[in-house]
């Protein structure tokens, strides 16, 4: 496979639907194009971006009423010429033309190829890029905006300016080392720009814990012994009858896992087996796939049945979890007094997920325990990938800053400021090799 290549794919979500749209891009897409479709106008003599009514014909056969669009390069989103076929939906009419296509000369697409090409020709970077798959898969209100933030250059621009700020100072310092006998470099000049730019490095990189939850959501756990109200509260928070009910201790015997927008996070909670000393290997099993759960859940809510006394077995549960919230249910009945003492363990909450008293304090609550009370900054990283690339940039940094205390030559100091400036060119793309190029657009889907 060739870069050069006419490529072409179905841009539309598989399955039924009212239009499908297929796309190529390449330096033969509009004269492929051409062969198929009949209009007014011919594609080659067809406006850029304007769309046309024709019939599409495959073998001399009228196959569909289409619209067409031609955007000719370099102004489109490849940057190549490129065309789309907005066509009726059906999944054999689609495949049908996608075969006429490929006969003429187009190759399938890979995964995300379309915007690869866009990135190889200078018209995204690659952070631009990576936001176009956050926007398709992105599931809440935060990660979209997130992605929007990130795919209309938000993050480029940032980078980019602080790598001019480091790129200035390593230049002074070559300079110096150039024409030593000529120039002197005022070290003190040079601190403060790289001080800033590590600066910033860091909060972009504590930024990361809450961009991840942002972007891949957060797993919530219901524990507890049986018949406290765990599949209560579950279908309350989902606000509807997902788990079934009952008075009879041990109905829940496996874990029910559901996704839930949490105030713009996305977040699965996952309803689990009672907790108790059980001969019944089925619940036994259930307890174990609970304690997984446990595990590996950002938040653990520890449910009680709040009108009785603390059991032994609740207050040992409560010591062995992590970050976790004590939640008295069934506040209709009375909270029991005793539990006042517990309250240094974990924070409380009160509620009643049978008439829903309390639940809009538990949602704020958890959404702040995930995200902070802060308002969050336009500039939060959400990839593993980027965060690599900052705290190889922050070492790069660090390192020069003491090289600055200690009077190090300034080829040493010039040569920890070029790390930090790999790092950051990493991000956006300016310097990355084909096998992370790979690994990035593998993930997306066919006609992207």
């Amino acid at each position: 496979m060739s870069d050069k290549d006419t490529i072409a794919a179905i841009a539309t979500a598989p399955g039924e639907g009212a239009i499908g749209i297929i796309r190529l891009s390449g330096p033969d897409a509009i004269s492929i194009a051409e062969r198929f479709f009949k209009g007014k106008t011919p594609l080659s003599h067809l406006p850029s971006r304007q769309l046309s009514f024709g019939h599409l014909y495959i073998q001399g056969r009228d196959f569909d009423k289409i619209l067409v669009s031609v955007m000719r390069a370099p102004n489109s989103f490849t940057g190549e010429d490129t065309v789309e076929f907005n066509c009726h939906g059906g999944p054999f009419l689609l495949r049908r033309i996608m075969e006429a296509i490929f006969h003429e000369g187009a190759r399938p697409a890979g995964p995300g190829e379309f915007t690869r090409r866009a990135f190889l020709n200078g018209k995204i970077d690659l952070s631009q890029a990576e936001a176009v798959s956050d926007m398709i898969t992105a599931k809440s209100d935060l990660s979209l905006q997130s992605a929007f933030f990130q795919l209309r250059g938000g993050l480029h621009r940032r980078f980019a300016k602080m790598a001019e700020s480091i790129r200035q100072a390593a230049m002074l310092l070559e300079a110096g080392l150039d024409f030593s006998e000529d120039v002197e470099i005022d070290v003190e000049m040079i601190k403060p720009p790289i001080a800033q730019a590590s600066r910033h490095i860091e909060d972009l990189i504590l930024s990361y814990e809450r961009g991840k939850i942002i972007r891949e959501g957060a797993v919530i756990t219901l524990a507890g012994q049986p018949n406290v109200g765990k599949s209560s509260l579950l279908n309350r928070l989902l606000e509807e009858d997902r788990a079934i009910v009952t008075d009879i201790p041990g109905t829940t015997r496996d874990t029910i896992e559901e996704q839930i927008d949490l105030n713009g996070i996305t977040v699965t909670l996952v309803d689990t087996a009672g907790i108790r000393d059980t001969d019944d290997p089925v619940e036994r099993e259930g307890t174990r796939r609970s304690q997984q759960f446990i595990d590996r859940a950002a938040i653990v809510l520890y449910i009680v049945d709040g009108s009785l006394p603390p059991s032994t077995l609740d207050l040992d549960n409560i010591s062995r979890y992590g970050l976790a919230f004590l939640v008295l249910n069934k506040s209709d009945l009375g909270i029991y007094t005793g539990w006042q003492s517990v309250q240094s363990l974990h924070p409380q909450l009160i509620l009643s997920a049978k008439t829903g008293d309390g639940i809009s304090t538990l949602r704020d609550r958890l959404r702040e325990t995930l995200l902070g009370k802060s308002d969050l900054p336009d500039e939060i990283v959400t990839k593993e990938r980027h965060v690599l690339a900052l705290q190889q940039a922050s070492t790069g940094l660090s390192e020069a800053l003491q090289s600055l205390e200690f009077g190090n030559p300034g080829e040493i100091i010039a040569m920890d400021l070029r790390v930090a400036l790999d790092a950051l060119a990493a991000i956006i793309g300016e310097t990355t090799p084909d096998d992370v190029l790979d690994r990035i657009f593998k993930t997306f889907c066919i006609g992207k």
